[in-house]
């Protein structure tokens, strides 16, 4: 049995067993049933403190202890194997600010981790956390200025809400701030950490923007495997993941997880649980696109009889849960309304031409 002191030991030098130590020191009613997500974030989380990792991006579905990991336990665990470091936090909203910076505090003030890490006694100001040792935590919001405040590591998390990622403008914006606000603000450019933490929420959000520079390192977790994958942790077992399997089983299963697909739909729940968004709500599989003429289209038949549409959520049941048959046409390209219906008149009118040829072959 291990000895009290070679836990303290774990908790002091391995990122991920302080923290899941922090999630029962900040939740002690809950249970953290499933923790090799946790073990694959947090040794992501590592790298970047020890094994030169300068840019990270984690993206996993809503309530998945993303933000718990990046935003809490790691700018606690930094600080107290470096008291110096400058540490910026900026989350989507001034109220996730504020909340982080509560639950650091609360997790430094615990007495099992003022026992593992005593020279963190923070000094607290709206806004900030500092330390005697002249490094602290700075919290702000996204959109607020960061001028004359430098950072050793930023973190990011959730920047953008999903309902605002569909206004251009405000997506653009977030994007703006980011390159405005945020690389300037690392003491060393070279050796400086950011961390990107979010759900997937659009497109062109702030992780597909970040990926342009090709520097990211990136851990991608959906709320269901999409295939098989192994994940090799620094000093841990292999683990492996087999597709269809979920992400948090015991909390969100296949029969929860398709409840809310069904609730939320098909493009927030491929964007925010899946981690792949599409181009646009209201994508829809249409058929007839690429085979041959229908055996029961007339010349005469109108569009919409010969031109069918197949749900989104048909199709990530059967691609992603395994429920139902596949959907016909399912394969190919989902269109939004205003194409698919272009490009239903061009293939009616293709259809149209072919039978009139056919006509006057017979005639001939």
């Amino acid at each position: 049995m291990m000895t009290s002191s070679i836990h303290e030991r774990l908790y002091r030098t391995d990122l991920a067993s302080f923290t899941k130590f922090a999630f029962h020191e900040l939740s002690p009613q809950y249970d953290l049933s499933t923790g090799w997500p946790v073990d694959v974030m947090a040794d992501a989380l590592q790298g970047c403190l020890d094994r030169g990792t300068n840019r990270l991006i984690l993206n996993a579905p809503p309530r998945s202890l993303k933000s718990h990991c990046a935003a809490i336990a790691m700018v606690v665990f930094a600080l107290g194997w470096d008291p110096t470091l400058k540490i910026t936090v900026v989350a989507g909203t001034r109220a996730l600010a504020a909340e982080l910076q509560r639950r650091a505090l609360a997790l430094m003030r615990t007495p099992r981790c003022r026992a593992l890490f005593p020279h963190l006694r923070p000094t607290v100001t709206p806004g900030e956390i500092v330390l005697p040792h002249g490094g602290g935590i700075l919290y702000r919001a996204v959109g607020q200025s960061l001028i004359g405040r430098g950072a050793d590591f930023i973190v990011i998390d959730d920047p953008i809400a999903p309902h605002r990622a569909q206004d251009d403008a405000e997506r653009a914006g977030v994007n703006a701030w980011y390159a405005a606000e945020i690389v300037p603000r690392l003491n060393d450019k070279a050796g400086g950490v950011i961390v990107l933490v979010m759900q997937r929420v659009h497109e062109d959000d702030l992780t597909a923007h970040v990926r342009k520079s090709g520097v990211w390192t990136e851990v991608v977790l959906p709320a269901i495997a999409l295939n098989d994958e192994a994940w090799r942790p620094h000093h841990r077992r292999p683990i492996l993941w087999r597709k269809g399997e979920p992400l948090l089983p015991d909390r969100e299963g296949k029969e929860t997880l398709i409840a809310v697909l069904h609730e939320i739909g098909a493009y927030n729940f491929r964007a925010q649980y899946l981690q792949q968004p599409s181009r646009a709500p209201g994508l829809e599989r249409v058929g007839w696109f690429w085979a041959p003429r229908p055996p029961d289209w007339q010349p005469r038949m109108p569009i919409g009889g010969a031109f069918r549409k197949i749900r989104e959520i048909d199709t990530i049941l059967f691609e992603v849960f395994g429920v139902g048959e596949l959907p016909p046409y399912a394969n190919q390209a989902p269109y939004g309304d205003a194409e698919w219906e272009a490009r239903a008149i061009i293939q009616q009118q293709r259809l149209v031409a072919e039978a009139q040829a056919d006509r006057h072959r017979q005639e001939a």
